[in-house]
């Protein structure tokens, strides 16, 4: 564990990981908690990432059933998955929950307050603000390039699903400029 940069909190069996309530945390700051076993996950526990919790069961290390929730209490369904499907309400899962509209001031609807609205051309990612030209994300923040690994389904997604401004909506192409910044 001292190479990983992992710890781990809990009753220790023959020089492995045993408890029913043990604490094993990733380098990266995910935590799983709940029973281990013979050095493993195993039975009921939580495996809490940024943003969200797998809630499941393990045998010998190996998730047996489970599900995800997300940091709204979204819980992610892997079939009949109707939130954000087009076809039925198309409010965001935290307006959904608090009977409310949330609405950016100069942009598209938004599910957080960003730092500026959205231009002409870009669609709201969540993780941040996606460039239909070149398919990259940007931060909200800073406009530095998160992630240029999108892939096909997901820009057809956002696309096809993610808020964006009325002009790109309507089907109006963004201008170019000049002035050195970035237009996304």
């Amino acid at each position: 564990m001292e190479y990983s940069k992992s710890k781990y909190e809990g009753s220790m069996k023959d020089n492995k990981f045993e408890d029913e309530a043990g604490v094993y945390e990733y380098p990266d700051g995910s935590k799983y908690v709940g029973h281990m076993k013979d050095g493993a996950f195993h039975g009921s526990g939580r495996l809490f990432f940024n943003g969200g919790v797998f809630v499941g069961v393990w045998e010998k290390g190996k998730t047996v059933e489970g599900g995800y929730q997300f940091g709204d209490d979204l819980i992610y369904k892997e079939e009949a998955w109707d939130y954000c499907d087009g076809k039925t309400d198309r409010r965001f899962h935290s307006e959904i929950q608090e009977n409310k509209l949330n609405r950016a001031s100069g942009g598209g609807y938004r599910n957080t307050p960003a730092a500026k609205p959205l231009k002409d051309g870009c669609y709201d990612a969540g993780d941040g603000y996606f460039k239909a030209k070149d398919s990259k994300v940007y931060s909200y923040e800073d406009d530095k390039v998160l992630r240029e690994d999108v892939t096909e389904e997901e820009k057809t997604f956002i696309l096809e699903k993610a808020s964006t401004t009325f002009n790109t909506a309507m089907g109006k192409e963004p201008e170019d400029s000049d002035d050195g910044e970035n237009d996304y």
